[in-house]
């Protein structure tokens, strides 16, 4: 079903556009043309319609049945109705047929081919409102949509007029084909520039990242359309920079009209792919599952993987043999020889250097994380790592546990910084599947989806602990890379009532009290929260439970108060409490009575002060210093968590 909507769409927007353009080049050829030739224009253009008006009425009739979700004898008049007039997408196709009506009749009736060309564009863009990509968007993605269609349709719709003329030019005008060829030209290449501006911005918004390019249907239907353009454009390349020159002088290129049919037909395969495109469900969208066994991850890959230098020299020298030997080869006039040295360097260049850049992946390395990064699921992911996990990795994680002695090779150290090597959606594949040549068994049959997502999140914020031993009160200004750990937050301190607060650009400081005794640093903080409010910054208090002088929790004088009372809270952020001082490797230290986090507004961590240590607390002025300096940060980094 999905393949005869991808094909009906697109090959009802390369009817529509090949109508408008046979139009425009009736239109602005109209004294250059024989009358035969403005017949047979007349001709193309009209069948041009009726198949993007048949096309259409096939779309439109295949995705109603698909919304209403009944076999077509159920689908009844008041059914299709509501379709049509009650969806946005009924009535963007209602339109788009519309307007092709309108301009077959003023091709036919009023002979004005301008007018049904100008229609023709008209409908491509009702028909826009009704695809994938420009739904939901923002007004200047709209408007990036609109550039992108109109010009796509001038380039092809211009290029099937060329061709048709091209191949009917008047023997008695030889000069003719040269001035529409150059023409043509002179247009195509600011519309394609266009295009491919365009298309690239659209293929950035509705992909998002490389993964989805390489792994879900929207990014291969993209590739695919990427490539037919490029083709196309070697092939307009070929006609202005070499056959040109050519005609300009002489009658007749023969090898002008094969070349211009080519690049038809690459054009005729990218508007298909658009098509195909408009209906896919783009990829940020998608779950991606990973085809492939490895990722590209050089940064890891050069730290971990034996010889990897040596692998990319390899890989280096023998491309630049390859290229050094095409070249000598393409000099000497012997291209057929020189592509084979070409390819076959980048091949063996590749065979040497990917296994140095890549790292092993699984169906789900990129897969989205369903769990929140909060308090509440790394408190239930420890459960869920104690109950399972302490027998091999030890009950701090560092592969001590009673059985590790006997196993062969030994359990992961996760506390150790390789572990933020991989992706959450790695450590998942092992915590179901087992870890590949080790004793680690799967526990897709004993855990349940959640838990298991829920334990990798406790052990990604374990290691996110230990490497937070770096983290001191200084900021680093532009250098975020520790993700906060959520909780709820009073209402009206940030709209998502969350400890990050990225909605509302402000920054958060997370103090944590381990008991009640030491309320007069709150105070502190009350007395100047107007000064850190104005600094751009929100103070959050997390107490172990209620007391004499604060016996609700909500918002107090501006500073959001919260009650940690099953202390999940303290106890998740509490993996973050290790510094250079305090490094905690044997877990046998007491938190502090006061932890305080500088949260900036895209919900990392940026400092960090304890109450045992020499320095202490940060002071009022400290704390709105900081605040102002983090306001004035760019956008630097909103990966998430998740993504890592």
């Amino acid at each position: 079903m999905e393949t005869v909507l991808s094909l009906a769409r697109g090959t009802a927007f390369a009817s529509t556009a090949a109508f408008g353009g046979v139009c425009s080049g009736l239109a602005l050829w109209r004294d250059g043309l024989e009358s035969r030739t403005r017949s047979l224009f007349t001709t193309i253009a009209s069948t041009a319609a009726f198949a993007g008006f048949a096309l259409g009425v096939l779309f439109l009739t295949v995705r109603t049945v698909a919304l209403l979700g009944k076999p077509p004898s159920a689908i009844n008049f008041s059914d299709v109705l509501f379709i049509i007039l009650g969806t946005r997408f009924g009535r963007a196709q209602l339109a788009a047929l519309g307007c092709v009506l309108v301009g077959a009749a003023s091709l036919r009736l009023l002979h004005k081919p301008g007018l049904a060309a100008i229609v023709s564009v008209l409908s491509l863009l009702m028909g826009l409102f009704s695809s994938h990509s420009a739904a939901g968007g923002t007004i200047a993605d709209l408007v990036i949509n609109i550039a992108h269609v109109v010009a796509a349709a001038l380039w092809f719709g211009g290029l099937s007029a060329l061709v048709v003329a091209m191949a009917h030019q008047s023997a008695a005008r030889p000069e003719g084909p040269s001035r529409r060829l150059s023409g043509f030209s002179n247009i195509a290449l600011p519309l394609m520039l266009l295009v491919v501006a365009t298309g690239v911005t659209l293929a950035i918004e509705n992909v998002g990242t490389w993964p989805g390019l390489v792994a879900t249907e929207y990014g291969w239907l993209l590739m695919g359309k990427l490539a037919c353009v490029g083709m196309a454009l070697i092939c307009a390349a070929f006609v202005r920079l070499k056959l040109l020159p050519v005609l300009k002088s002489e009658k007749s290129v023969p090898p002008l009209a094969m070349v211009l049919k080519t690049e038809l037909a690459f054009a005729c395969l990218v508007i298909l792919l658009a098509g195909c495109l408009s209906q896919a469900i783009p990829s940020r969208h998608v779950e991606i599952i990973w085809p492939l066994s490895f990722r590209l991850d050089p940064a890891v890959a050069w730290r971990t993987i034996p010889g990897s230098r040596l692998l990319v020299i390899g890989g280096c020298v023998a491309l630049s043999v390859g290229s050094m030997a095409a070249f000598v080869l393409g000099r000497a006039g012997m291209w057929r020889w020189a592509t084979i040295v070409a390819a076959a360097g980048v091949g063996v260049g590749g065979a040497f250097a990917l296994p140095a850049l890549s790292v092993p992946a699984y169906p789900s390395t990129y897969a989205t994380v369903p769990v929140p990064y909060d308090a509440e699921a790394i408190g239930q992911g420890y459960d869920v790592f104690r109950a399972n996990c302490v027998a091999c990795h030890g009950q701090r994680g560092r592969g001590d546990g009673p059985l590790a002695n006997d196993l062969k090779p030994p359990p992961a150290d996760l506390t150790a910084p390789h572990t933020t090597d991989h992706t959450m959606g790695d450590m998942y594949w092992w915590v179901s599947y087992g870890f590949p040549s080790s004793a680690m068994p799967g526990f897709a049959d004993r855990l349940s989806d959640m838990d298991r997502w829920r334990v990798v999140e406790y052990v990604m914020a374990l290691s996110l602990g230990y490497e937070a031993r770096v983290l001191g009160p200084e900021i680093a200004a532009g250098q975020p890379w520790l993700h906060a750990i959520d909780f709820p937050t009073c209402s009206g301190v940030a709209p998502t009532e969350n400890s990050k607060g990225e909605s509302d650009g402000s920054a958060k400081l997370v103090s944590i009290f381990r008991d009640g005794a030491r309320m007069q640093h709150l105070d502190q903080l009350m007395q100047h929260e107007r000064d850190i409010a104005r600094a751009g910054g929100v103070i959050v208090a997390v107490l172990p439970s209620p007391s004499e002088k604060i016996a609700s929790a909500g918002v107090l004088r501006n500073v959001c108060v919260v009650f940690d009372l099953d202390h999940r809270i303290a106890a998740a952020w509490n993996l973050y409490r290790r510094t250079m001082i305090n490094p905690g490797f044997h877990d046998d230290d007491l938190p502090p009575s006061i932890i305080e986090f500088l949260i900036d507004r895209f919900g990392f961590v940026r400092a960090r002060w304890r109450s045992d240590e020499t320095d202490g607390l940060a002071s009022p002025s400290q704390l709105v210093e900081a605040m102002t300096q983090l306001r004035a940060e760019p956008e630097i980094n909103k990966r998430g968590v998740h993504n890592h």
